[in-house]
């Protein structure tokens, strides 16, 4: 079927192309009636007229798409919700935000941009510095590294607060030595780094001794060496603070095994308040992320980036805004 054109639409309501360029582009600088705008829009309405994406963009100079460059993450749960949060904010702007998931092996970006001509390119990671480049040759503004630590003030959103909150938790609840369950994952280490490092930071400012770190993977064998490590070494630890909710529940299953009681053998946190966290026996304490509001954090700063709101205050949410602490029966 031959898609609809702007000259359909003029031929079927009986007036110019013109007039129907005016009346979809919005423009009422032409004395225009109301009436004709009227059988304009219903007559593309029941066309199924759909304006050309590269014909708007060349006009406007520049396209309402938001191109969201996503590298080698695990597919993950609250990455799912906070893309999705994303979209709808930026929708409600009258944008639409692409996802590219971009290993670095695919077709160069810098052929990308041609056939999309995004308004601004978003980088969940940090793009080569000749993406970068390919961008500024373009005209294409381009933010930056998302998820790394210098983009906490994008998102509000700080890893290492992450860290600090876990320990700080443990802590209050009288454990020193504390076990970190980080996951041997390369495609994790942008996010359980910081964490990592800001729960490092809070033991030593806390006057505990560093977290003893045990690298682990999603299976029942390494849970099990892992938990081991932790309670039959010289100096046992008390509480273990996870990268996130599947690493902890690995923890939790094979602490039944081992017929180590949680809580009171060994306390356990998580990170992601994943619905399955509260369904465990014992339910698991975990933290709770804000996604909606670290991504209306980032729309903010995509619509300023392309002038269409006012720039943001500079002193964004902090951890207490976007990150909480779920209590439950594992601490």
């Amino acid at each position: 079927m031959p898609r609809v054109t702007s000259k359909d639409v003029a031929r079927e309501a009986g007036v110019s192309q013109t007039t129907v360029s005016f009346v979809l582009n919005g423009r009422d600088e032409h004395g225009l009636s109301a009436e004709t705008r009227r059988r304009v829009l219903e007559t593309a309405k029941r066309l199924g007229y759909v304006p050309s994406g590269a014909g708007r963009a060349l006009r406007k100079g520049r396209s309402k798409v938001v191109l969201c460059v996503v590298p080698d993450f695990p597919v993950a749960e609250a990455m799912e919700q906070f893309k999705l949060a994303l979209g709808r904010s930026l929708g409600e702007a009258g944008y639409t935000c692409v996802y590219l998931h971009h290993a670095g092996t695919t077709t160069p970006l810098a052929e990308l941009w041609q056939h999309v001509q995004p308004a601004v390119v978003v980088a969940f990671g940090s793009l080569s510095p000749d993406d970068t480049q390919s961008l500024h040759r373009a005209e294409i503004p381009l933010i930056d590294g998302v998820f790394t630590p210098d983009g906490t003030h994008l998102t509000g959103l700080s890893q290492e607060d992450i860290g600090r909150l876990q320990i700080e938790h443990l802590a209050a609840r009288g454990h020193r030595h504390i076990g970190y369950a980080a996951l041997d994952d390369p495609r994790e280490r942008p996010f359980c780094r910081p964490r990592l490092r800001g729960a490092t930071r809070a033991c030593s400012d806390l006057g505990l001794p560093a977290p003893q770190v045990v690298s682990m993977r999603y299976s029942r064998d390494s849970a099990r060496n892992a938990v081991a490590e932790w309670t039959q070494g010289a100096t046992p630890v008390t509480a273990v603070a996870a990268f996130n909710d599947l690493a902890a529940l690995a923890v939790l299953a094979s602490c039944r095994i081992q017929h180590i009681v949680v809580p009171d053998d060994l306390a356990l946190i998580g990170v992601d308040d994943l619905p399955m966290s509260s369904l465990a026996v014992p339910a698991l304490t975990t933290i709770r992320m804000d996604l909606t509001t670290a991504a209306d954090n980032l729309a903010s700063s995509v619509l300023s980036t392309v002038g269409a709101q006012p720039p943001t205050a500079p002193s964004g949410p902090g951890a207490a805004d976007i990150l909480a602490i779920v209590q439950r029966e594992t601490t």
